[in-house]
């Protein structure tokens, strides 16, 4: 009797600890910030930060990015940054081409080593973010002063954790993330 107890509640430790499986990425062709093809499946083998952002964002996607940046530091003191990717993806495929997405990582002066900035077609993005419990939601366009397109996006405030095997396993809040919590879960799929 002692001995079924303790399996049990060996097995329930032990499912306990593990993130359950939320979804797998599509392998969609997609399109990084230098211009070159990327599908998800590049990067399996390795644990994968994703963000959902977009340039014109007036206020979260900043923060997100901001936060990630810092979060590569807390990687390089435990010796993860070559095991950890980051990936961010634009909620904006319209306005955010390779180039203005690699000139928005420079101006906010992002980390660039392991993380890839992706746009690719609207049905493109949108397949690969629904996948993720995540939408898009564009306001109403106008032109601004200079003639240029203006919208607004309504988006969650939301990063994911992708194992090795390129599954999504947890999300989080990405302007509060804590990074210890984030750190702990990156080390239980490594």
């Amino acid at each position: 009797m002692k001995r079924i107890v303790f399996i049990l509640l060996f097995f329930l430790i032990a499912c306990g600890s593990r993130l359950p499986i939320k979804g797998e990425f599509p392998d969609t062709l997609l399109v990084d910030h230098n211009g070159k093809e990327f599908r998800f499946s590049q990067l399996r083998g390795n644990v994968v930060v994703v963000s959902y952002i977009y340039t014109h964002c007036p206020d979260i996607c900043h923060i997100i990015s901001a936060k990630m940046n810092a979060f590569k530091k807390v990687l390089r003191e435990n010796n993860l940054e070559d095991r950890v990717y980051f990936v961010s993806i634009t909620l904006d495929p319209l306005r955010d081409t390779p180039e203005v997405l690699k000139h928005h990582a420079r101006m906010m002066n992002l980390d660039l080593k392991n993380w890839l900035f992706v746009t690719g077609d609207e049905n493109a993005i949108y397949s690969t973010i629904e996948v993720a419990g995540m939408e898009a939601i564009r306001g109403p366009m106008s032109y601004d002063e200079r003639g240029e397109l203006s919208y607004l996006i309504t988006h969650r405030d939301r990063i994911s954790l992708v194992d090795r095997e390129g599954r999504i396993r947890k999300h989080y809040k990405g302007t509060e993330f804590d990074p210890k919590e984030l750190l702990k879960d990156i080390k239980r799929l490594l």
